[in-house]
């Protein structure tokens, strides 16, 4: 994922949710008597001036109650921009349980900075990170640290924003966030199962949000690809009136450094050099720069919304989100297309929350009008006109007016066909081959695993992966080549098994997928069996069609053949036959899933799970032999 890291966010927040993450779970509402941690405060103070600059403080103090929080509390770590922020640490002291206070030494404070070679700025990142680890700590004592960031260089001047989210399953006796702001500020906020003070102080307007969660509750739910954060509670604070204004404010300081110079023009008429018409024009600048511009992630300073200088970017093949989005504006300019970089959130965030907060948009790709496209080209896997899964289906910010509001879903093209011939001879063993062919989702995810392989690890491949099924096997694999941007991939293979099977003598055995794919029936049917979702979920509509020739021995008596199925409704269609011609047996399963893209919800996700439950029933269907 290629995230836009937004500076100013407080990290330390984590330090109170950690020992949390490895709760049992339970029904929702239930609540949690075998704690391993509780927060005992948790604050932040937020002191803004009308230029955006800010004092940020933050205190907490956690108590360790078992064992397991130990390691997660036993350190704190605190990030900051060296460039535009500065740290300074209050008080830090382990709280034994009989009072006593012992100071972290200055020995255990671990400081790690980033710069370049003798004094040069740092080209990946300039984020510091200042460790404190609490000493003698035991069940029963409590972490307590304060300490402030200095925000010297706001990320927009006079702008600010701020969202935080607290988990039920965490106890917290006491959350206090503050917004100390020049009474001219205007400013949006929201409290979600938070208390709201709202205060004027001669110039000065205060807002204070406070939560206490003295009882925790478990909960159940274990699919997070889909995510509402204003479903916890929380708050939310931005001096922004509207998501255009923050793409705006970036697009302002993005421009510039999209500016044409003769070197850019010469690469973008050398790059379209053969193409006939401005969507060639578009393809050709779009794949050089997905695949010959690495992905650096991590920003520089004010990087965090400033893209770096193209010539920068060219000279190293390298840049985050912004500057691929800039380097491809400036290569499209130079061709006389226009285009505008656009800005969405590139994790499981499908619905932006009322108020609008930068942090919550986190990585900018491009829109072509001429073509109608938006592009992607941090992903070198992505083929032109394709957006990878965590862009799809996304709302837009957008500077101007009259681009579309989101990003198009997953156009449904993802199919897989898998053709297995094999021979089982008297003593067990099988031989046989394999052949398959991806497209759409599963051609991608196929593309990326054979793109990243060596010679080396594919002669040994077929091997590797029986020994890893706990069986003797060997066999090749030859695979079209998966370096071209591409949505289709292809491999085959040729195996041999030893003693799979239980011959002679009288046994059953399911037909099931010999060797791996992206798309097998299976990875459709695994629903049927998976806990239910009371919340939406990421969801992908595709086909998928198996075929098997099996041959027998000579000397073995069939018993049972598997019966095929055939049905279709709303949510999918499916199909199975099962043939036994003399010795050699015909297997056909064909699957054409319609879920909707990208977001299924609830009662979806209930209804798919019944409906595929014959699916899976046929899956575990045996052919019985003498």
């Amino acid at each position: 994922m290629k995230n836009l890291p937004w500076m100013g966010l407080a990290l330390a927040f984590a330090i109170s949710l950690a020992a949390s993450q490895a709760q049992a779970q339970a029904k929702d509402g239930v609540v949690l008597s075998d704690l391993a941690s509780r927060s005992e405060r948790y604050s932040e103070t937020h002191v803004i001036a009308e230029d955006g600059t800010e004092v940020a403080s933050y205190s907490l103090a956690t108590k360790v109650l078992k064992p397991e929080a130990l390691e997660s509390l036993k350190n704190a770590r605190l990030s900051y921009s060296a460039s535009a922020q500065k740290l300074e640490v209050g008080e830090a002291y382990t709280r034994k349980a009989d009072g006593r206070r012992i100071k972290v030494p200055p020995a255990n404070f671990q400081v790690r900075t980033a710069g370049g070679k003798s004094g040069a700025a740092a080209v990946f990142s300039d984020w510091n990170e200042t460790t404190v680890v609490f000493p003698d700590l035991a069940v029963g004592d409590a972490v307590v640290l304060s300490y402030k960031i200095i925000t010297k260089i706001p990320l927009f001047p006079g702008k600010v924003s701020n969202f935080g989210s607290f988990a039920r399953q965490t106890a917290y006796d006491d959350v206090r966030i503050v917004f100390d702001i020049p009474a001219s500020l205007a400013v949006r906020h929201q409290a979600r199962h938070m208390k709201l003070s709202d205060t004027l102080r001669g110039k000065r307007r205060v807002l204070e949000f406070s939560w206490q969660n003295k009882q925790p509750v478990r909960s159940e739910r274990f699919d997070y690809s889909v995510y509402d954060p204003e479903s916890e509670p929380g708050y939310a604070f931005s001096s922004f009136q509207s998501y255009q204004e923050i793409a705006q404010r970036y697009v302002e300081r993005a421009t510039v450094k999209a500016a044409l110079t003769p070197r850019l023009r010469q690469l973008a008429d050398k790059l379209t050099e053969g193409s006939k018409t401005p969507a060639d024009q578009v393809k050709a600048l779009y794949t050089w720069v997905a695949t010959e511009i690495t992905y650096a992630g991590n920003c520089v300073g004010i990087g965090a919304v400033v893209p770096r200088d193209l010539d920068f970017v060219l000279d190293n093949r390298m840049g985050d989100c912004k500057d691929h989005a800039t380097l491809l504006e400036a290569l499209l300019a130079a061709k006389g297309i226009a285009s505008h970089q656009v800005l969405i959130n590139a994790g499981n965030l499908y619905k932006l929350p009322e108020v609008p907060v930068l942090s919550l948009v986190n990585h900018v790709i491009t829109y072509v009008p001429d073509v109608g496209l938006f592009l992607d080209s941090t992903d070198p896997d992505s083929p032109y006109g394709e957006l990878p899964i965590q862009a799809q289906d996304k709302p837009v910010l957008a500077a101007v007016t009259g681009l579309p509001a989101r990003t198009p879903p997953d156009p449904g093209r993802s199919s897989q066909l898998m053709k297995t011939t094999m021979e089982i001879a008297a003593d067990g063993s099988v031989s046989g081959r394999v052949e398959v062919q991806a497209s759409g989702q599963f051609g991608l995810e196929a593309r990326r695993q054979f793109k990243s392989m060596s010679k080396d690890t594919a002669a040994t491949l077929i091997k590797q992966y029986f020994a890893s099924m706990q069986m003797e096997g060997e066999g090749q694999i030859t695979y079209s080549d998966p370096k071209p941007l591409g949505e289709h991939q292809d491999y085959q293979a040729d195996f041999k098994i030893s003693k799979l099977f239980r011959m002679p003598g009288s046994g059953a055995f399911g037909i099931a997928p010999v060797l791996f794919s992206t798309g097998p029936v299976a990875r459709f049917a695994q629903s049927a069996v998976a806990p239910l979702r009371e919340h939406s979920s990421l969801c992908m509509s595709g086909k998928t069609s198996e075929q098997y020739q099996i041959t027998l021995p000579e000397k073995v008596s069939i018993l049972a053949v598997p019966e095929g199925i055939a049905f279709s409704n709303a949510l999918l269609s499916y199909e199975s036959q099962y043939r036994l011609d003399g010795r050699v047996l015909h297997v056909s399963r064909k699957l054409e899933d319609h879920l909707p893209a990208n977001v299924c919800d609830a009662e979806t996700l209930q209804r798919y799970k019944a409906a595929i439950e014959p699916v899976w029933n046929d899956l575990r269907q045996q052919l019985l032999y003498r």
